[in-house]
This record gives structure tokens, C-alpha cells and sequence, in this order.
């Protein structure tokens, strides 16, 4: 079809910049081909390649340029005057700076970086073996507790000519790669491809599914005050809340009975490690028995580790499927060894979590997002999952590379006591803006807030970005209000809340050109965890949602306030006013088990729809970035 050899050398020896968008196809052409020839590994390589955009390294490397400048304490005294050097021996002060700097630079010194530890890990790569060598090393040394889901779409040609909603609704393949999962490192990554007759239809709706919603709630407030109008704008309202479940149930049934592989690893105490061990032995005996190959012994290992999980339905479906793949003539038999073994690991998983409520929970999975994917409701698959989004492994890898000291069994650990909000900057959201205000003063009165009040860019890089927490409400995601170029060119510590309408949705800036959400400039600045939202949502939903995560992961003031689940929300939607619920007189203090350590596990249950129970208010919240466990309300329980 092409001369493949020459066109890798063509690319190599430019820029993904140069080249534009061409390279992603052209990765994404090699996964194709290279999975329909068997070559699993390899198509795993391209797809992760693909999934790297560089468009933003500039800005990148920019930054860390910026940073390479400063200089070092030997660079200054070696610039030094005659006259300066003459007045450091005679001033202690200085001297004991600048030895101070001297000793701080020789403990943080880096050896010099390798392959693995540059910004594209990949770059010097030619082999596709050699890469996926690479990837694994990668996915070797993230944090055992994770497990690393990659989801990409297949190569379309009419990509680099088509705008982003045609690049959207075009049909296509899935490919489900399982770079770090329940049996890693002892075995490898493996790979998953969907091509259901369902997709392109899936992928028609959801690629009109945004503007759908915007249609529906888009209304002039003064054209709906009589009943009719009213009556009008529930029904559609409700119409769009049902054809928005079908279109969840479509995604699900696609992945049927693969869903399980969206679940992360057991919190993994001494009896979850000592059942996990006798049932992977199960799932390996059985393999060497029937001469499983190691892409089935993974799938068999991830459905048994979560076989409580599974409906008797889907366990039948997947131990037909699993057994398909087998060059054994006995199918019928296998297929029933298969699902006795999986009905044998749901009773014992049962019965444990039932004498131990912890065997229950299990650690956070890393959702590693194609862009033409992101847009979908992937948490929705398992909303009960702690889970968290990023846009490629390059900058997972980055990410963990820089927060590695903080992070302890697989969450980000922060300690946030502080932080500063920024709400309805444009003064014109009037009753979100007395909501949240309220709450606020209720809640975090000893933050600092600014209501009402257009940020400059000296506030968000001198104030937010340096804060332990930054939240803002408000139209979109709050990159109206600095540039792109100073978010790249600051380090962001602190965990972000971007509580508006599309605040994290990712967007095309031209015919075709990568996409970009807030949380990827903010993840260029290193931030470790960005919460935003998929699409629009309803105000008064969307500010109780936000109280409802604010008031789980951060602790008020003081302990002698009514908890905000006993709050009358009625009183607050309609009139921003803050009280207790009739009968309810018991503060914060005297229910310890109020707050939640665990950010995505909050995100998981407004998933489960346990705040907003309609579907359209409850999906369309996402984590980004590393799962974050806030120390100072609750102890990680290992």
C-alpha cells in the first residue's frame, strides 16, 4: 500500500510539530495494520504514539527552558566582580545563603537523563519492538496499585480533511489496551478490539449529543413562565434524559461482557492478598491445562478477580467468548469449566466482603483517553470505579514523574486546609452566584474568596495557581481570564475545580488540529488533578453537585456546623439560604465518617447518581489527571 520504511524515516527525521496531524494517522494506520496481522505488541506501540500529540511541546520545552535559565549558585559566584566577590567574603549573611544553595543544589542534582526519562519517552525509538519494550518499562514502574486502561480509535482517512464533528460522528474501531492491569509486571500488556455494528451508529449520536442538550435547555426565561411553555420544556427536557440512557446503554452493550475490565485492583490487605493468590493459581492451572495464551489468562484473571461483579448472564457470554479463542475442540466443555470457576470465585469474593466491608473497595484506574473518545461516557461503564482521566501515557508519565514523593498506594496525597475560590467572575449568574456564595461562607469561611469580581492574570498566577486548592464557578473553564502561554510557563501545586459548562470538554481550535480542554494546559503546567465536566449542565444541579464535593473532601472551619447533606436544599436552590433540614440537629463533629479521603471515589459516587439522580446532572463529572486523597479528613485506611 506504501513504501512503510521510507515514510518512518521521512517522519523521524522531523517534528511531530512539522508534520501536523498526518502522524497520527499514520500511527493509527500502522495499529490497524499491525493488529490484523497479529502483531499485537506492535500495534500497541503505534496506538500509544499516536496518542502522544506534540503540538503543545513547545510550549513545554519553553517552559522548561525558562527554568534551565535560572542560574545555580557556582554560576553566580563565578560571574562575580571583583568588587562582589570582595563583599560575599566579608558578608556571613550571604556566604550563608549562597552555602545554603550550594548544599540544596548538590542533594537535588539529577543524574543525567536517559531515554526513558525524556518528555517523549519514545523519541528515539525506530523498533516497534524496542518501544514496546519501552511502554512496558514504563507501565513497569507507575505505582502497583494502578491499572492503566488506553482507549484509542481506529484510523479514518478523512480525518486531516474533516472538521471535528465529522472526525466525531465518523465510524470507527475500538481499540481497549490494557498497558498495566491485574496481573502486571508478570505478564505483559495485552490488547482489546471492538468493532461492533453498533459503533457507527454510537458514534453518529454522541457526536451530536452536546448540541442535542444545548437545544433542549437554551431558553429565553421570559418565554416559559406559562404552563404550556413550562409543560413543553420537561417534557423535552425528560426526552433528552431517556434518549441520553439508551445512548449509555448502547456504549455498554458494546462492551459487553468486558465491562469488568474498567475495575481496578483490590485494596489489598493480607486476606485480599491471600484469595487473590489462590484464585490467580485457579486461573493459571486452568490455562496450563488447556493451553490458554496469556491474552486469555489476563481476562480470565481480571473477570475472576472481580466475579461478584458479574451478572450470571455476562459470566456465561464471557466464558463462551474467552473460549472461542482457544485451539481446543472441546469448547462446549471449557466454556462451562469456565463459568463454574467464575460462579466458584463470585461466592468466595461474596462471602468475604461480607466479613470484611474493605475487600470491597479497590484502587483507582487510570483512564488514558483518545481525544475522539473523550467526549464519551467511559466512567458510566462502572460508575462504582475510583477513576481518573489523562489524555496520553507521555503525560501520565510525566505527571507521576514529578509527584512521585507524594504519591502513597496509588493517590496523589494532599493535606488541603486552604485554599482560594474565584465565582461568578462575570456577575451575571445571579442565583448560582448566591448559592454558592452561601455555601461558601458556610462552609469554607476561612478561605479566601473573590465573588463577583474579574480575575487579572497576576491573580491566577500569583494567587490561584500557587493555592493548595483553586476552585472556580463560572461560565467555561477559567482560560478566558490568563493565556495559555502562563499556564505553561508556571508550576501549578494544588488540586483545581473548573465548576462550569464544558470546563474540561476537549475542543478543536481549527479544521483538524489537536484537541485541547483546560485540564491539558494545566497538566503541561504540571498540575496533578483537574475536576471539570464533559458537556453543559444545569446550574442549580451543577452548584449542588459542587457543594456536595467540596463539603466531602475538604473540611469546613469548625466542627460545630450542620453537615451539608443535612442542609435543606430546597431553601438553599431556591433562595441560596443555608439550614438544617426539620429535625436535624446533629453537626459535623458527631458524624467523624462524614468526609471522604478519596477524590475519585466522591466523583464516583455523583456517578452512581447518589447526588443528581438524573442522568444528564450526574455523568458528566470527570477526575483528570492523578487520583487525589485528601490526609487532613481522612487517613488512607493501608
Amino acid at each position: 500500500m506504501f513504501d512503510a520504511e521510507a515514510t518512518e524515516k521521512e517522519l523521524r527525521s522531523l517534528t511531530s510539530v512539522q508534520v501536523g496531524p498526518e502522524t497520527k494517522e499514520y500511527n493509527l494506520l500502522r495499529a490497524d495494520e499491525e493488529y490484523r496481522n497479529g502483531n499485537e505488541k506492535d500495534s500497541i506501540y503505534y496506538q500509544v504514539r499516536a496518542l502522544f500529540q506534540c503540538a503543545d511541546m513547545r510550549l513545554l520545552t519553553e517552559a522548561q527552558e525558562l527554568e534551565n535559565q535560572l542560574p545555580n549558585a557556582s554560576e553566580i559566584l563565578l560571574e562575580a566582580t571583583p568588587r562582589e566577590k570582595a563583599d560575599y567574603k566579608r558578608n556571613k549573611f550571604l556566604q550563608n545563603i549562597l552555602n545554603y544553595q550550594l548544599k540544596l543544589e548538590k542533594c537535588t542534582r539529577t543524574p543525567k537523563n536517559t531515554a526513558i526519562d525524556s518528555l517523549d519517552f519514545l523519541q528515539d525509538v525506530q523498533d516497534p519492538k524496542v518501544g514496546y519494550a519501552r511502554i512496558t518499562e514504563v507501565c513497569h514502574q507507575l505505582p502497583e496499585e494502578w491499572c492503566v486502561l488506553q482507549l484509542c480509535k481506529s484510523f479514518n482517512a478523512a480525518t486531516t480533511y474533516s472538521t471535528f464533528c465529522e472526525i466525531a460522528a465518523a465510524n470507527g474501531d475500538i481499540y481497549v489496551s490494557l498497558l498495566r492491569h491485574c496481573r502486571s509486571p508478570e505478564l505483559e500488556p495485552t490488547c482489546l478490539h471492538f468493532n461492533s455494528d453498533a459503533l457507527g451508529n454510537l458514534f453518529k449520536e454522541y457526536g451530536t449529543m452536546v448540541e442535542r442538550f444545548r437545544r433542549v435547555v437554551t431558553v429565553d426565561p421570559l418565554a416559559v413562565k406559562d404552563h404550556e411553555s413550562k409543560a413543553k420544556y420537561w417534557k423535552e427536557l425528560h426526552a433528552f434524559e431517556e434518549y441520553l440512557k439508551k445512548l449509555i446503554a448502547d456504549l455498554t452493550s458494546v462492551f459487553m461482557p468486558y465491562c469488568f475490565m474498567f475495575l481496578g485492583k483490590r485494596y489489598a490487605d493480607a486476606a485480599v492478598q491471600q484469595q487473590t493468590k489462590l484464585i490467580f493459581d485457579r486461573v493459571d492451572e486452568f490455562c496450563v491445562e488447556h493451553r490458554w495464551s496469556n491474552h486469555q489468562r489476563i481476562l480470565l484473571s481480571q473477570a475472576a478477580l472481580h466475579a461478584n461483579r458479574l451478572p450470571h448472564d455476562q459470566m456465561k457470554q464471557l466464558s463462551y467468548e474467552l473460549n472461542s479463542n482457544s485451539n481446543n475442540n472441546n469448547n462446549e466443555t471449557e466454556a462451562l469449566l469456565v463459568y463454574e470457576l467464575l460462579k466458584s470465585c463470585a461466592t468466595k469474593w461474596q462471602k468475604l466482603e461480607q466479613r470484611q466491608p474493605l475487600a470491597a473497595k479497590r484502587f483507582p484506574i487510570i483512564l488514558v483517553v483518545d481525544e475522539r473518545l473523550d467526549h464519551m461516557h467511559w466512567e458510566q461503564l462502572a460508575p462504582m470505579q475510583e477513576c481518573t482521566r489523562i489524555k496520553s501515557l507521555h503525560s501520565l508519565w510525566r505527571l507521576f514523574k514529578h509527584h512521585k514523593a507524594q504519591i502513597q498506594h496509588g493517590y496523589y496525597m494532599v493535606n488541603i486546609k486552604s485554599g482560594i475560590t474565584l465565582v461568578n467572575p462575570d456577575a451575571d449568574l445571579e442565583n448560582s452566584g448566591r448559592r454558592l456564595r452561601s455555601f461558601l461562607e458556610y462552609w469554607l469561611s476561612h478561605w479566601q474568596h473573590m465573588f463577583e469580581t474579574v480575575p487579572t492574570e497576576q491573580f491566577m498566577i500569583e494567587k490561584a495557581f500557587k493555592a493548595d486548592c483553586f476552585v472556580y464557578a463560572g461560565h467555561g473553564s477559567s482560560l478566558q481570564y490568563v493565556s495559555s502561554r502562563l499556564i505553561y510557563r508556571n508550576r501549578i501545586k494544588g488540586v483545581i475545580f473548573l465548576f462550569g459548562c464544558d470546563s474540561t470538554r476537549v475542543l478543536s481550535s481549527g479544521l483538524y488540529s489537536a484537541l485541547y480542554g483546560a485540564q491539558d494546559y494545566y497538566h503541561g503546567a504540571l498540575c496533578p488533578t483537574v475536576v471539570g465536566t464533559l458537556m453543559p449542565a444545569l446550574d442549580g444541579n451543577m452548584d449542588n453537585v459542587s457543594a456536595n464535593i467540596l463539603s466531602q473532601w475538604i473540611a469546613p472551619a469548625e466542627q460545630q456546623i450542620i453537615p451539608w447533606a443535612s442542609i435543606d436544599r430546597a431553601a438553599w436552590v431556591s433562595q441560596g439560604t443555608v439550614k438544617a433540614l426539620k429535625g436535624n440537629s446533629e453537626t459535623l463533629e458527631q458524624q467523624p465518617d462524614y468526609h471522604t479521603g478519596s477524590l475519585s471515589a466522591i466523583l464516583a459516587n455523583v456517578q452512581m447518581g447518589k447526588v443528581e439522580p438524573k442522568i444528564y446532572n450526574c455523568s458528566v463529572y470527570v477526575c483528570r489527571g492523578l487520583p487525589a486523597w485528601n490526609a487532613a479528613v481522612q487517613e488512607l485506611p493501608l
